[in-house]
């Protein structure tokens, strides 16, 4: 079963994936999965979308005689994480408190 994640909530799922190392968008999708049921294609646009924006940056490398498109994140990128993960910790707080937690 996969869910409807939340733009900013995959934004900052995929930024703190690529913070740990780079990846390529297959590597980083089954990555996320194994927390989020995702859709296999639900990555793309947000990557693709990043990209533009100037949050990740990209280069190609050949592996078994297929190009792979790895993605890193800029130093823009980092910064918009980290207000990400604090805007995230103010939620949950908050929603937390409202459930009695």
């Amino acid at each position: 079963m996969t869910i409807k994640v939340p733009n900013r909530v995959l934004e900052a799922v995929v930024l703190a994936s690529l913070n740990q190392e780079p990846l390529y968008g297959y590597a980083l999708t089954k990555k996320i999965q194994r927390q989020l049921p995702i859709s296999d294609s639900t990555t793309y646009p947000v990557l693709r979308r990043m990209e533009q924006e100037g949050l990740v940056a990209t280069h190609s490398a050949v592996y078994a005689e297929r190009i792979r498109k790895y993605y890193r994140l800029t130093d823009e990128g980092k910064a918009y994480l980290i207000e990400v993960e604090r805007d995230w910790r103010t939620f949950a707080s908050q929603v937390n408190g409202l459930l009695g937690e």
